[in-house]
């Protein structure tokens, strides 16, 4: 079922705008071969330093040696791996029908499903963040499991810091309280000095010889601009990450409700951990829904736990229950394109109404986008779709003067305009193309 449910947005339109940026940049590495120096636009962002290029790598190694279209498989596949892993340790902690819950409720919630088989970073994020965490739940204590997780900890920093940190230091500190004892503690803040080594070590490098640009593209406008509110995008209120996981993890939320009431050592132990993880998310200054995804597995393992009271009565109908799941999963299957055409919603204009004009264009021609403030969705779809290069503008130049094949631009910023004539209109926006003479 969650297989299914991960390809199912396949079958629909997924306008995305980080998916479409970053399948842009992995087109543009593999291509180029570029590993070190993403890119862009040539007018936006011609050197990518957003983020760190080794979360892309994967993307862009499965386009090389397939196409692009294996650049969503990756993903679905870290996605799908992650729902193995909440099996896995559901089992080691409750047993089987508290697992099938867990396993039910990262599956199926929609947030999950829908970006977890795009081209994001969220998915491997999830992954390796969470593995990193197993030990300490587990209450594993050999240093080979400890250098391990370190090891797993290490890899999700070079895909997203500081939040590949997040479940990792959360399972420590809450292994601390309940095994009261300082053990844990060390071992968290000894892991999480050697997971920072390899990111730190790249950013050294490229401050003292490589002058990609990392230093201060990434570490200063990014991380540092984001931690201390320097940046314009996001939210600031410190209970951002509460009411995005309250709003999106559903149906997870309903049991988690449950089972932060049960009296259970181990089910205490999960609940710390989230609430450690949720409260290091609230940290930053600049929040974003998707920062929040690094708790969901855990959130899940807690939602399933709240059928522990109830696993003896389930075991006892298990056959029942059994063929109601492999039948429910046969539907899931059979509907997946409905669900994907459900959840994806209407196509962007750019495969709808302006789809042929559009067409006619080859791949890296520049065409205009007039708006503000600044449409990245249309952009970034232009840019995925399309394989055109978008030229973002405040304002429409004179049409003789312009090197693009076509404009659009929204309605309310088109006055007197010279040069240009309308090739259709649509969803609150015209798309132009050059032309001697003059339009209202």
């Amino acid at each position: 079922m969650g297989a299914a449910l991960l390809v199912a947005p396949w079958f629909g339109h997924f306008d995305d705008t980080d998916a479409q940026l970053y399948q842009v940049v992995v087109r543009k590495m593999a291509h180029s071969g570029a590993f070190l120096d993403p890119r862009y636009l040539e007018h936006l962002y011609p050197h990518f330093r957003e983020h760190l290029p080794f979360g892309l790598w994967p993307f862009a190694l499965a386009t090389i040696a397939s196409s692009e279209r294996a650049a969503p498989a990756v993903a679905a596949l870290f996605s799908l791996t992650t729902l193995v892993g909440v099996a896995a340790v559901g089992t080691r902690l409750f047993g089987r029908w508290p697992t099938i819950a867990a396993t039910l409720v990262l599956a199926t919630s929609d947030t999950f499903f829908r970006y977890g088989g795009a081209v994001r970073l969220d998915p491997a994020l999830m992954l390796l963040s969470n593995a990193a965490a197993v030990p300490a739940l587990l209450g594993w204590t050999s240093r080979t499991a400890w250098l391990g997780a370190s090891g797993l900890a290490a890899t999700a920093m070079l895909v997203k810091p500081p939040f590949g940190l997040i479940p990792f230091i959360a399972a420590a500190g809450s292994s601390a309280v309940f095994e009261r004892s300082w053990r844990p503690v060390l071992r968290g803040m000894l892991g999480a000095l050697l997971a920072c080594i390899p990111l730190v070590a790249f950013l050294l490098l490229d401050r003292l010889a490589i002058h990609g640009g990392w230093w201060d593209g990434y570490l200063r406008n990014q991380v540092l601009a984001s931690a201390f509110g320097n940046r314009p995008d996001g939210s600031t209120e410190w209970w951002f990450p509460l009411a995005t996981i309250a709003g999106r993890f559903w149906p997870g939320m309903a049991l988690v409700g449950v089972a932060v009431f049960l009296r259970d050592r181990r089910i205490r132990n999960l609940c710390l951990f989230c609430a450690l993880m949720v409260l290091m998310l609230c940290l930053p200054s600049r929040k974003v829904w998707n920062h929040a995804l690094v708790a969901y597995p855990g959130l899940a393992v807690l939602g399933g736990a709240a059928v522990v009271p109830a696993a003896a009565w389930l075991d006892r109908r298990r056959r029942y229950i059994s063929a109601a799941l492999v039948a429910a999963s046969v539907g899931v299957w059979i509907a997946a394109p409905l669900i994907g055409r459900a959840v994806d919603g209407r196509s962007c204009i750019g495969a709808e109404e302006f789809a042929e004009p559009l067409a006619r264009l080859a791949p890296g021609q520049q065409v205009l986008v007039v708006s503000s403030p600044t449409s990245w969705r249309m952009i970034a779809s232009l840019a995925a779709e399309r394989g055109l290069e978008p030229d973002p503008r405040a304002e429409l130049p004179d049409g003789g003067n312009s090197q693009s094949s076509f404009a659009l631009v929204q309605e309310e910023l088109v006055g007197r305009t010279r040069g240009w004539e309308e090739v259709a209109r649509a969803r609150g926006w015209l798309l132009l193309r050059p032309h001697e003479g003059t339009i209202r």
